[in-house]
């Protein structure tokens, strides 16, 4: 009996430290966001168009984006990140490394500009093709010095990013369709909670090869850059396990 209490306790402080961890992961990314947001600063109609915290369901699975602005220099869609440490990656990894403790520490992330290149993919249902979208990944530590890459800035390159982005100009018109389109696609009821949640089930159903998008089986697959899983009901459904 007193090894099952013991289990019990080990699981029930293994679940709390798990749960501090997530929830100090949050706050992070949260302060992240709105030091972001100061930078964006807020709607001005004919101007500029900002939605935060953005969500939309697409093929099943739910896709939250952290920011969108709309202005004459394009539609930037901007994943913002509040990692610490040295990070290094280039565009093309899927995963960069986060190094902390002077070297003591390395983690392993998901490359942000794929993650972000994925958000793109899903608004490019929603806006006409010729609709210019500008990927940005904002590191909000300004530690980028060691990433390769076109997309990943720091936070204090942003204004001049958002501001001097050249070759494109929209019109007062194009900027309003762009914004209402937006709006009228996204899942202004969907909590954080549920759309963590849709994550979790999105990610069982890959863990044991379901296609999220079409319920489809993931097979082993030989492509150009070597052997992948992708569905079943392909070309159907185009999609990729990552």
């Amino acid at each position: 009996m007193i090894p099952f209490i013991v289990i019990g306790i080990v699981l029930a402080i293994g679940f709390a430290v798990l749960a501090a961890y997530l929830q100090a992961h949050s706050v992070r990314g949260k302060r992240g966001e709105k030091r972001v947001r100061t930078v964006l600063g807020e709607t001005q109609e004919g101007l500029r168009y900002v939605f935060n915290d953005y969500k939309i369901v697409d093929e099943g699975m739910s896709c939250q984006i952290d920011h969108i602005l709309i202005n004459p220099n394009g539609v930037f869609v901007i994943e913002t990140k509040n990692y610490s440490g040295d990070i290094y990656g280039t565009d093309e990894q899927r995963e960069w490394t986060q190094v902390l403790a002077y070297g003591k520490v390395k983690n392993k992330i998901y490359n942000p500009v794929k993650q972000n290149n994925t958000h793109l993919y899903r608004l490019r249902k929603i806006l006409p093709k010729d609709f210019p979208l500008v990927s940005v990944v904002v590191f909000v530590q300004n530690n980028t010095q060691h990433i390769n890459s076109k997309i990943a800035i720091p936070l204090y390159s942003l204004y001049d990013k958002i501001e001097t982005n050249s070759g494109i100009i929209l019109s007062s018109e194009q900027m309003q369709e762009a914004a209402k389109l937006l709006h009228d696609a996204q899942a202004t009821e969907m909590t954080n909670a549920e759309h963590i949640e849709n994550i979790h089930v999105m990610r069982d159903k890959i863990a044991h090869n379901i296609c999220p998008r079409c319920g489809g089986k993931l097979v082993l697959r030989q492509g150009k850059y070597g052997q992948f899983y992708g569905c079943e009901n392909y070309p159907k459904c185009k999609f990729i396990k990552k």
